[in-house]
């Protein structure tokens, strides 16, 4: 009996732990259509922060673990400005927060010396940098992170994240 119950819990947990990263990728997703047909579509948009997109032109400041601290905890969101609604799933009662920073020490015009970059060759074939053209005129475009937190029942948060060239 003792067996079976321990069973059952272990098996809840891991489906638990796969809803919540399913979630994840709702919020990624989410954030991935705003830059790419949203609001951040374009790119002279992206040369500067805008609050209620929750976007950064600028690298986030981060914990120890690369976590933005904004996610960290609901004062130091309100306190960067940030204003977009959460996403809310009632049915599992999750709730999804993301962020977006752009990969860059200064907001304005891209700059590669200024910012994490990747080739438009490597962009356009899934990130494969071993192939991509590095010669200096290459043309090169500027990475975004996109982080999400995930919180949950029982007081489970997660975090995930995940990098994009446009």
């Amino acid at each position: 009996m003792r067996s079976t119950q321990t069973s059952l819990f272990t098996s809840g947990n891991l489906a638990f732990k796969r809803d919540v990263a399913n979630q994840a990728e709702r919020a990624i997703a989410t954030a991935l259509e705003d830059l790419r047909n949203g609001s951040l579509a374009s790119e002279a948009t992206r040369l500067a922060n805008l609050a209620s997109r929750n976007y950064s032109a600028t690298v986030l400041p981060t914990s120890p673990e690369g976590i933005p601290n904004v996610l960290l905890t609901d004062a130091a969101y309100t306190a960067a400005g940030f204003t977009r609604a959460d996403i809310v799933d009632a049915d599992s009662s999750v709730t999804m927060r993301y962020v977006i920073d752009r990969q860059c020490s200064a907001a304005g015009a891209f700059d590669t010396g200024l910012c994490q970059n990747i080739s438009a060759m490597a962009a356009a074939s899934g990130g494969d940098t071993q192939n991509a053209d590095k010669s200096p005129g290459a043309d090169r475009r500027p990475a975004y992170r996109i982080s999400v937190r995930i919180s949950g029942p029982r007081g489970i948060q997660t975090f995930v994240q995940t990098t994009a060239v446009l």
